[in-house]
């Protein structure tokens, strides 16, 4: 019965968390490439809420699956803040890599990038957005919303 893997996993049973938090970091890191990218590079600033949508059911559904593969199991809550936790740092990972990009492609600087990067001009970059920045903070809930539900 153990080697079945639609077999209903013993509540008792503990997930393998390292494995689970493992991936759902990598999902976290890619999905603040793929924010980044589309922040910044691309300009998908009004798909900003659908990316953080995907991204936090790509990372939800990858601490699941490294915590219990394809067993069927009952939802865990510490899998389930894990998941939370991972798609606020993948977006706010994603903010800074917005950020750097942005610096990045100023074109014709005449300082250099590492001149340019500083914590308060971060927060001179997010607060200056005005609209952008709204996006920004729907993408936060949206990611930890459906990272939190897809971590069953």
């Amino acid at each position: 019965m153990k080697d079945d893997p639609t077999a209903l996993v013993d509540p008792t049973d503990s997930p393998r968390y390292a494995l689970g938090l493992g991936l759902g970091w990598l999902a976290a890191a890619g999905f603040a490439v793929v924010y980044a990218l589309a922040a910044e590079l691309v300009g998908l600033t009004f798909g900003l809420p659908i990316i953080g949508l995907i991204g936090g059911w790509i990372i939800g559904t990858a601490v699941a699956y490294g915590g219990w593969g394809e067993h069927e199991h009952l939802p865990h809550r510490g899998l389930r803040i894990g998941a939370l936790s991972l798609a606020v740092e993948g977006w706010l990972l994603g903010l800074i890599l917005s950020y750097i990009l942005s610096q990045a492609l100023i074109p014709q600087a005449s300082t250099p990038l590492a001149d340019r990067l500083s914590l308060g001009g971060f927060f001179d970059y997010f607060l200056s957005l005005d609209f952008a920045r709204f996006l920004h903070l729907l993408a936060l809930p949206a990611a930890t919303f459906m990272a939190w539900r897809a971590a069953k």
